[in-house]
């Protein structure tokens, strides 16, 4: 089951897990996202299991997508299936939105062996929940290369995912730092 992060839960959930399970360049401080979930911009949500919580989601939205911008499950908790059963609850909770969008960051960018098996991981998990990727758009995000995958009931062309995630981030970054995003 899904639940609604509580704005008061913030800054312990950022302390505990997202620092840890993020790089600097991949999350931004704090108070960005909770203007933004003040804004309705972003909302997170807790995933629990017999009243155990066992992984988090914040996701940035626009009117007609979402983006899965920080997705994890706390460490110990991971590959048992609870990251399968926790997606497939935001899925069925966003299922009015054209596409539910994951960021992912490309195997041949990885630095190690270890990391290039992490992403094809990542993206295969992405896969066998039925998103599709979309490697032939050219994405950056804060100066990391990453390819877009998107989940959707309708068939999506590579136009749909760019409108989409420059709608999803024209509304989540500050102007200053549109200029991070490259899409093409």
């Amino acid at each position: 089951m899904i639940r609604k992060l509580e704005l008061n839960e913030l800054d312990k959930l950022y302390k505990n897990h997202i620092k840890k399970d993020f790089p600097p360049m991949e999350r931004p401080p704090c108070f960005v996202i909770k203007n933004n979930i003040k804004k309705n911009v972003q909302e997170g949500f807790i995933y629990v299991n017999e009243d155990i919580e066992l992984g988090y989601v914040i996701t940035s939205k626009s009117e007609d997508s979402i983006l899965l911008f920080l997705f994890a499950i706390f460490n110990g908790n991971r590959g048992n299936g609870a990251g399968t059963e926790f997606l497939r609850e935001i899925i069925k909770y966003y299922n009015n939105k054209k596409a539910i969008i994951a960021e992912v960051e490309r195997p041949e960018d990885a630095k190690s062996y270890e990391g290039k098996i992490m992403c094809e991981k990542r993206i295969l998990f992405y896969e066998r929940l039925g998103f599709t990727i979309y490697k032939d758009i050219d994405y950056t995000i804060f100066g990391i290369p990453m390819y877009l995958m998107a989940y959707s009931n309708e068939n999506l062309a590579k136009e749909d995912i760019v409108r989409y995630i420059k709608a999803i981030y024209g509304v989540t970054l500050s102007k200053q730092f549109q200029n991070m995003l490259k899409i093409k």
